[in-house]
């Protein structure tokens, strides 16, 4: 690749990953409100019923792809329309055959399992979103291998304002968890309409076997991990929810919420190196510096965000009465938290791998992460309910510290050295307001006085330490409007 175009797609991925980031804590920002109100409207057994619902067809999604829209993005060359046709040709089919298991089984399932109106319409509207999903996959590779995240932004903002202003009029009027189910239709259907507006395509059906082979050959290896990925999340998901019941799987979707709001920062990161690391795999000191320079900035902001969050979450509870309910999650979170914090520097390098040819190494921590899921997800689940879950998640988190010696390893980045300092001012930022809780304030003060002592001390510890790499950030930011 010629340096200029290099220096151009080096340019473009810093824009998008911070449009992208500011774009995503947008969407976390409406997303979280509305499951907020969600929360203090609906019981705890609404909440998990619809977690459980969601994690079924969620499950649909590895069956509908094999791989081939990451196919799509990873091919150096640009997509024809038979490539395009035939990739749309093979999902549609595949979308088809696991929309008809559904329709086979599910009424087996609801009979031995006592479902009514309320789990049917829930699963239908979520298939009607499985397959507005699997539609939009042309329109969102074309974009996504343009690199114009803001497009595909646009359509995932419209989409979530779209669903939670929908659902939360509606639970307000009083339809219960049938809201989620209207919500999710009209928010589905909006996102067709617009992405192929944004980003029309000639749609048509092909076969062409030569296209379909070099498609599998990235796919199909790509999708395995996938597959792994199913098993040790949503299928463990299904079967813990099964052992502790929707009361308490509720409890459980409340406690992951909070913390997973900070993982925008890292989503943004993984949407658009995916399709440059693709592109520069023989670049080794760009994804080095890239690696490091991403862990340092995912933990610059995802480490304090997930133990501010940690240490209001209780006072937050306190400070509105009907929110009581979910005092229960407080403990959870704690440990999903720290397991989080973990994933978002982990989960980058993994797409690094994956992005660089390296599918057979992300396959081998597939499959070890998922063995340590089943093992420890039910055993803790099964002895200690809902609190047992949260400690198992955290223990196979902790697994992932093998895959910062990969980094190394393959890449020579040290991702350790990149994210010491995030670390070192998060635990001054405990040590700093934990003993707040000792004075005597009332629950808003006690909130405010936290948040601003937090803020006050992370900022003054990088100002003193890590100054220069804050400057690098500003600088950035007149970059990322152009």
């Amino acid at each position: 690749m010629e340096k200029t175009d290099l220096d151009s797609l080096k340019a473009q991925t810093t824009k998008n990953i911070f449009f992208l980031t500011l774009r995503n804590f947008g969407i976390q920002g409406v997303s979280t409100l509305g499951f907020f109100l969600l929360t203090l409207l609906l019981g705890t057994a609404d909440v998990g019923l619809f977690a459980i619902v969601s994690e079924s067809i969620g499950i649909l999604g590895y069956f509908s792809d094999i791989g081939l829209a990451s196919a799509l993005i990873q091919q150096k060359n640009e997509p024809d329309k038979t490539s395009l046709r035939t990739t749309f040709t093979i999902q549609q089919i595949l979308v088809f055959l696991c929309l008809l298991a559904v329709a086979i089984f599910y009424p087996q399932l609801s009979q031995s399992k006592g479902y009514g109106d309320r789990e049917m319409w829930i699963m239908i509207a979520l298939c009607f979103s499985f397959l507005a999903g699997s539609l939009k996959t042309i329109p969102s590779v074309l974009l996504e291998r343009k690199l114009n995240f803001k497009l595909i932004s646009a359509v995932d903002i419209i989409e979530n304002v779209l669903f939670y202003t929908i659902a939360v009029i509606f639970a307000w009027m009083g339809f219960g968890v049938y809201a989620y189910a209207i919500a999710t239709f009209i928010k589905s259907l909006a996102g067709l309409i617009i992405m192929y507006t944004l980003s029309p395509w000639p749609v048509g059906f092909a076969y062409d076997k030569k296209v379909a082979k070099k498609l599998f050959s990235f796919g199909i290896p790509f999708q395995l991990n996938s597959f792994i990925s199913v098993a040790k999340d949503r299928f463990s998901n299904l079967f813990v929810a099964g052992i502790l019941g929707r009361e308490s799987f509720g409890i459980l979707a409340w406690a992951q919420k909070g913390p997973r709001i900070p993982l925008s920062f890292m989503d943004a990161i993984m949407r658009v190196t995916f399709p440059t690391f693709s592109r520069l795999q023989s670049d080794h000191d760009f994804i080095k510096k890239s690696l490091e320079k991403s862990a340092f900035f995912i933990a610059v902001v995802v480490f304090p965000s997930l133990l501010g969050i940690s240490l209001i979450a209780p006072d937050f509870i306190a400070l509105i009465p009907k929110y009581s309910k979910w005092t229960p999650a407080v403990i959870p979170l704690y440990f999903y938290a720290a397991s989080y914090a973990i994933a978002s520097v982990t989960t980058p390098i993994t797409n690094a791998f994956n992005a660089t040819g390296r599918i057979k190494v992300t396959t081998k921590l597939m499959i070890m992460w998922t063995v340590l899921t089943w093992i420890f997800f039910p055993f803790l689940s099964l002895k200690y309910g809902y609190m047992g879950t949260a400690i198992a998640s955290l223990i196979v988190g902790l697994s992932s510290f093998i895959v910062w010696y990969l980094a190394y390893k393959y890449f020579k980045a040290n991702i350790f050295k990149s994210i010491l300092h995030p670390i070192i001012a998060s635990l001054i930022i405990f040590v700093s307001v934990l003993p707040i809780n000792l004075l005597s304030l009332e629950v808003l003060p006690r909130l405010v006085v936290k948040i601003v002592v937090a803020v006050f001390v992370y900022g003054l510890y990088f100002l003193l330490f890590k100054k220069e790499d804050l400057l690098w950030f500003y600088r950035q930011l007149p970059k990322s409007r152009k």
